[in-house]
């Protein structure tokens, strides 16, 4: 009889510190400031809450603020003998033309046209990957992902950390704000994840192969 072997591992999914860009409250999707004062301390904070966690592997996506937060936790956690493997397809959504933009701004000009005062109030009907297209839309040279893209990015991302994930492993990883709210609404729509979630936000998850369990969201 043939045995087939399940394949358990938990994912330490963190939200990378501040930046200048989301100190100015600015669109920051692929754009990449550095981390504040403040980042840099939102990344020790972040280590704080997984401080006696041990982790096999770490990853990032390529961005610097993402890979400085994942080097700050490995560090502070005595997990500083780990490699940070930077994975493409976890960055954040691409914003196109919005790029460095105003968020509030950019958002009512995408948003009020469609019978919303802006984007939280339409996620509060929408999900994220209805807010990739509709940015898509209103960006005038249509490179803004769409929700098509961006999905199968994410989704591509998440595969990647399976593959190179060993039975019974404890993850970090660490990404940004719309990419783990993407992916926390597709692996449980019951979790209301359309306010903000903090810099250095902690999520867990339990995956089973490809099948992912939601333990915390935004601590």
């Amino acid at each position: 009889m043939e045995v087939v072997l399940i394949k358990k591992f938990t994912v330490y999914l963190i939200r990378h510190g501040e930046t200048y860009l989301n100190k100015f409250d600015r669109m920051q999707g692929w754009a990449d400031a550095p981390l504040t004062d403040k980042g840099i301390q939102d990344a020790h904070q972040a280590a704080q809450k997984v401080l006696n966690v041990h982790f096999d592997q770490a990853f990032s996506s390529d961005l610097s603020r993402a890979v400085n937060t994942a080097h700050i936790i490995l560090k502070d956690t005595h997990n500083d003998s780990l490699q940070v493997t930077q994975l493409k397809n976890i960055r954040e959504a691409f914003f196109g033309y919005f790029e460095g933009a105003n968020g509030p701004e950019t958002w009512d000009t995408i948003c009020r046209p469609l019978g919303y005062s802006g984007i939280d109030d339409f996620l509060s009907e929408h999900t994220f990957y209805e807010a990739r297209d509709a940015m898509h839309a209103a960006d005038p040279f249509k490179v803004a992902e769409d929700a098509q893209t961006f999905k199968k990015r994410i989704l591509a991302g998440v595969d990647q950390l399976a593959e190179q994930a060993h039975d019974g492993e404890t993850l970090l990883v660490v990404s940004h704000m719309d990419a783990i709210r993407s992916l926390i609404q597709l692996l449980n729509p019951q979790i209301d994840v359309h306010l903000p979630i903090k810099n250095g936000s902690l999520n867990i998850l339990n995956f089973t192969d490809n099948h992912a369990e939601v333990v915390a969201y935004d601590r």
